[in-house]
């Protein structure tokens, strides 16, 4: 039976990705890509004269051949362009529409406030139609009555994309730039090939949703509960070596929340053993291993709350084969997920053969050892005890609690017995002395309680007993 409605719809679809250069940039490389002439009134919705098999099977295949590079419904992406379209006609002109698109990223990805420009459509816009929106605002994809022609400059709107996003994006982040910023710059500079308008909006849909897992606490600490769910042991706790060697060798120690990586570098010509403490954590994601390494010196910026620079920090694209025995078939294969990532040079670790000898050296008393971040040293113990209605009681020694507020952040609600908290102990602080903070290290909260006068601020208590019925 012929299906009007249908036949309609997947016209308009083929028509939509041929007048905007969707797929590619010009009409000769989408000629080429389907292998006919679609100029001269000849078009792609015209293929196959009243056949809806044949315009439906174009159409099949053209999101067939989107989806690898874009992770897109080609459909849904033609629905949402639509949609955006709508709201763009409905507007009409903005006096500021890259400042417009700025406060209606921070409303929806970052619970902004509503500003004045964005209130009139806000309860008109859907998720998926947002990054389109975007982009048809700030002019880097075409409106749907418009009759640009061929893309002129792919290069130049990717070039202008990210400098948008860098001033939107980075603006309310816990790191000084967004990490996924930086691994989609890698993957344009060396895949050109893959530039076109459909993966431009790709590129904003992922960068954005990116921002928003990251823009606030509570947004920072859903994206945590995830990962800490995808969170696991490769056993590889031990002694591993780049090349037996050399005089660096490597120890992994597992750890309550994952694992501390030292890397030793040996003098024994002068008993020398110099090392460095990094953390780090292990994910399954799907079918891959990804890694989070953070340099010693980051413990600053989490406890200050301050932004953490990006090369204090890498999330690593993982090989693990831990052979059952133990043996030296074992090895881990560690690629930065982007340039900011390449601070931390490690490429392979094999389990070491002369573990016993790496073992001795450190057990050696005659070797001097020394902390190369010895100021960024700090000590976590996941105590917590219990968990009322109100507070929290994380253990301060076998007799005592400290008993902390849950008013303290909202984000407290969310602690649960799974939950990385505890007591932190920090060396490095500005007079010298030592710094205790209560750590909730799954939602990046830290409080000091140094001092009398720091708990009294915070509300929370040293008592020696759980009297209050438990919060199930």
């Amino acid at each position: 039976m012929y299906d009007s409605d249908k036949m309609e719809r997947v016209c308009g679809y083929l028509r939509l990705i041929e007048r905007t250069r969707l797929l590619k940039n010009t009409t000769e490389e989408l000629e080429q890509l389907v292998g006919f002439s679609i100029g001269s009134g000849n078009g792609l919705a015209r293929k196959g004269g009243k056949s809806l098999f044949i315009k439906d099977a174009i159409l099949r295949e053209l999101a067939h051949i989107a989806k690898p590079d874009t992770d897109l419904d080609l459909q849904e992406v033609l629905d949402a362009y639509i949609g955006a379209d709508r709201i763009c006609e409905r507007m009409g002109n903005v006096a500021n529409p890259a400042l417009f698109c700025q406060h209606l990223v921070w409303y929806f990805y970052a619970d902004a406030e509503a500003a004045d420009d964005i209130a009139p459509i806000i309860n008109k816009v859907e998720a998926e139609q947002l990054p389109i929106l975007v982009l048809l605002m700030l002019k880097l994809l075409p409106r749907l009555s418009a009759k640009g022609g061929d893309v002129r400059d792919i290069r130049q709107d990717y070039r202008r994309l990210f400098c948008w996003l860098s001033e939107t994006v980075n603006k309310d982040i816990m790191m000084q730039k967004l990490p996924l910023l930086t691994q989609l710059e890698d993957e344009i500079r060396h895949r050109p090939d893959i530039m076109c308008r459909i993966h431009l909006i790709s590129v904003a849909n992922q960068i954005l949703n990116s921002f928003g897992a990251l823009s606030t606490r509570e947004r920072i600490s859903i994206s945590n509960k995830e990962l800490l769910e995808n969170q696991f042991d490769p056993e590889v706790d031990g002694i591993w070596t780049e090349n037996e060697f050399s005089t660096v060798f490597w120890r992994f120690e597992g750890i309550a929340n994952g694992y501390h990586l030292y890397r030793y570098q040996t003098d024994t010509t002068r008993k020398f053993l110099t090392f460095t403490k990094f953390f780090m954590k292990f994910f399954h994601l799907e079918n891959d291993i990804m890694a989070l390494v953070i340099h010693p010196q980051a413990i600053h910026y989490l406890v200050s709350g301050k932004k953490i620079p990006n090369n204090l920090f890498a999330y690593l694209d993982c090989y693990i084969q831990v052979d059952s025995e133990g043996n030296s078939d074992s090895f881990i294969t560690f690629s930065p997920q982007s340039a900011d990532g390449q601070w931390f040079a490690l490429k392979q670790l094999r389990r070491s053969e002369k573990e016993e000898f790496f073992q001795n050296l450190l057990d050696d008393g005659r070797y001097e050892k020394t902390d190369s971040h010895a100021n960024d040293d700090y000590d976590f113990t996941i105590s917590l005890a219990a968990i009322t209605s109100d507070h929290i009681y994380i253990s301060k020694d076998e007799t005592t609690y400290y008993k902390i507020p849950k008013s303290l952040n909202g984000l407290l609600e969310e602690v649960g017995f799974n939950s990385n908290a505890g007591v932190m102990s920090f060396k490095d602080t500005a007079d010298g002395e030592p710094a205790t903070y209560i750590a909730f290290d799954d939602f990046n909260l830290y409080y000091d309680i140094s001092t009398k006068e720091l708990m009294a601020e915070h509300q929370i208590e040293v008592v020696d007993s759980i009297s209050v019925q438990l919060y199930h």
